[in-house]
């Protein structure tokens, strides 16, 4: 197990009461939440810095054209520039960005509406179904994630 998973299962404790810990389908649907929320993050911060790198950077190379500064120096900002585009182009931050937090969105409707249901409600059926529910959001999410890499790959110029 990773620092990370290690971290993870501490958070996902401290928001649980002692009841729901014994709910197995409940911590493996705080599980995938958990995972959709980090996801959410490191890929909307990416985003982010990506897009605000690629502004400052293209900004930058104007100025130090006008500026007259040492060839190489602009050329290397410029070049900046030219690899933030192309890696906007390989991965797709945005898209998975909005994709994670639909999915993160989803994820705690399902666990809310379990929650709201009285002990006595939390059936094996019911748990089940907490869990069916789970699986088919990451499912659906993965082939989603899948399917965008592959538009994304056929919609590329060839060569």
């Amino acid at each position: 197990m990773t620092h990370a998973q290690r971290q993870q299962l501490i958070e996902i404790d401290r928001r649980l009461s002692e009841e729901e810990l014994g709910d197995r389908a409940l911590v493996h649907a705080m599980v995938q939440l958990d995972w959709y929320r980090g996801q959410m993050r490191r890929t909307r911060m990416r985003y982010v810095l990506s897009e605000s790198g690629a502004l400052f950077l293209a900004g930058a190379a104007t100025v130090l054209a006008a500026l007259s500064a040492p060839a190489w120096i602009t050329a290397t900002v410029a070049a900046s520039v030219a690899f933030l585009a192309g890696l906007r182009r390989i991965v797709s931050w945005h898209d998975d960005w909005l994709a994670a937090s639909e999915a993160r969105a989803k994820a705690e409707a399902e666990i809310s509406q379990y929650r709201l249901l009285a002990e006595a409600e939390r059936t094996p059926e019911r748990q089940r179904e907490l869990v069916a529910a789970i699986d088919a959001l990451v499912l659906d999410e993965t082939r989603s994630w899948g399917r965008r890499r592959r538009e994304k790959v056929q919609a590329e110029p060839a060569g």
